[in-house]
């Protein structure tokens, strides 16, 4: 992602309104190293065109709504699931919502605190209702989850050996 930024950055793109009307290809261009660049180009062009239609072009617009009005808004736009809107709201509007994402789901679930079955807003919240409603402890919660799933709780060959949640996994117990 943070290739893709530069390259934006690089090109000039990174106001709403400039990026809205750059060609289609040349935005998917500049993200490649994104997965799936095609289909985001797509996904920011009808976000952008919402931005305009809705907030006048306007970030700031759309990011003074209260959380759940601005979390509703980004979830009505074309392409925007439940962890894209979190992560906008979360990191890019600076609101509480807490972001559930594949590394959370593996590691809940490996720890048994889960079954790996539930339903996104299910999971957001369970975290919601029992962390304190606060950003920076939600972006830290995420980050370290984000760390510790690349790291160590891996999808294949995950590092059980050393891990610091070991003597509380149940994935590990199941690997010996």
């Amino acid at each position: 992602m943070e290739k893709a930024i530069v390259s934006l950055k690089s090109e000039h793109l990174m106001e709403p309104e400039a990026l809205l009307h750059a060609p289609l290809d040349k935005v998917a261009a500049l993200i490649r190293p994104t997965i799936y660049y095609n289909q985001k180009a797509k996904k920011l062009r009808s976000f952008l065109q919402f931005l305009r239609e809705r907030h006048h072009g306007e970030l700031s617009d759309l990011f003074a709504l209260p959380m759940p009005a601005l979390r509703e808004e980004l979830l009505s736009v074309r392409g925007i699931g439940a962890e894209t809107a979190d992560s906008i709201v979360l990191y890019a509007a600076g609101k509480p919502s807490f972001v559930i994402d594949a590394y959370t789901r593996r590691i809940m679930q490996r720890l048994g605190l889960i079954s790996g079955k539930e339903a996104y807003t299910a999971l957001r919240a369970l975290f919601m209702e029992h962390v304190p409603l606060d950003v920076k402890l939600y972006n830290e919660y995420h980050a370290l989850f984000v760390r510790h799933g690349k790291d160590r709780c891996r999808p294949r060959a995950p590092l059980c050996s050393d891990c610091p949640l070991r003597d509380m996994c149940k994935y590990v117990s199941t690997t010996k």
